[in-house]
């Protein structure tokens, strides 16, 4: 099988992609399956010649020089103005450390025409991670706020009223024990659920690592397939375990805090109760008079 592929970009920048995606990490897109030289010293590089400035550039990565690796990337993107340069570009700023520059080069990779939707894609999926990344470091970094002391605020206690009878406090008894263990084992159930869904996930994971590793464009989309459908179903269990864990989580608190009536403790009682409908799940408050 003939190791070169076809691609709409120049030979120049699928060698320059192709090396920063292998130096760097298997979930960036590999666009093309070219072999790339090893690079001159950056004293002997033709600063005309994109391609010895992008093959200096992954050489300078490699050696964890990000400074002078995006400098070289971006002379070869002012000898050649290609996006993938770009891309590259932010990849370096990443890895650095730099997320700001990495944010400013993978916008402007997104933003130029001719770029293939996948690359696009996956760009816009390193541009959202990084941001969330830069407003939680900014919220760590921020002054935390003073918080005040809520106030206590004192209940009158309720009245007493001897009317309620023993047999009463044991059908109570009965049906909080009842509600408990429904809550637990739809606790299990969706405990069960998340360790399948995450079993799945594992394995959509592992199918994406091979499909990155395979060299045959063929097996790539038969592995990219696999893990979708690994995927969808690791979703759908997380979704159904999720519901279930948290319908029985709902019920097993229904149940705490209630206490054995007693003849001094009956006319007035404060209840929690499981809400469950087809578009909610929750806890009601009934207060009995």
């Amino acid at each position: 099988m003939s190791d070169h592929v076809s691609w709409s970009f120049p030979r120049s920048l699928v060698c320059s992609s192709l090396a920063v995606a292998l130096a760097a990490a298997p979930s960036l897109p590999v666009w093309a399956a070219a072999q790339a030289t090893l690079a001159p010293s950056d004293g002997d590089v033709d600063a005309s010649d994109p391609e010895a400035l992008s093959a200096a550039a992954v050489e300078r990565f490699q050696a964890k020089d990000y400074d002078a690796a995006a400098a070289l990337f971006e002379k070869a993107y002012e000898a050649d103005p290609q996006p993938n340069y770009l891309f590259n570009i932010g990849r370096v700023y990443e890895e650095k450390g730099d997320l700001k520059n990495a944010v400013v080069y993978y916008q402007r990779f997104v933003g130029q025409s001719g770029v293939d939707l996948e690359s696009r894609q996956t760009a816009t999926e390193r541009l959202k991670i990084l941001r969330e990344a830069i407003a939680q470091m900014a919220e760590e970094e921020a002054p935390p706020k003073e918080q005040t002391p809520p106030k206590e605020e004192t209940t009158p206690k309720p009245e007493v009223d001897d009317t309620v009878t023993d047999q009463g406090d044991a059908d109570s008894a009965r049906r909080t024990r009842a509600i408990r263990i429904t809550g637990y084992s739809l606790m299990g159930a969706g405990g069960a659920g998340l360790i399948i869904g995450a079993v799945f996930g594992g394995l959509a994971s592992g199918t994406v690592k091979e499909a990155d590793a395979d060299p045959f464009v063929d097996r790539k989309a038969a592995f990219r397939d696999r893990a979708r459908t690994q995927a969808r179903v690791a979703d759908a269990m997380f979704i159904t375990g999720g519901v279930l864990a948290a319908a029985g989580l709902v019920l097993v608190l229904s149940t705490l805090g209630r206490k054995k009536a007693g003849k001094s403790d009956v006319s007035r009682r404060t209840v929690w109760s499981p809400v469950i409908g087809p578009q909610q799940v929750g806890l009601g408050l009934a207060h009995q008079f």
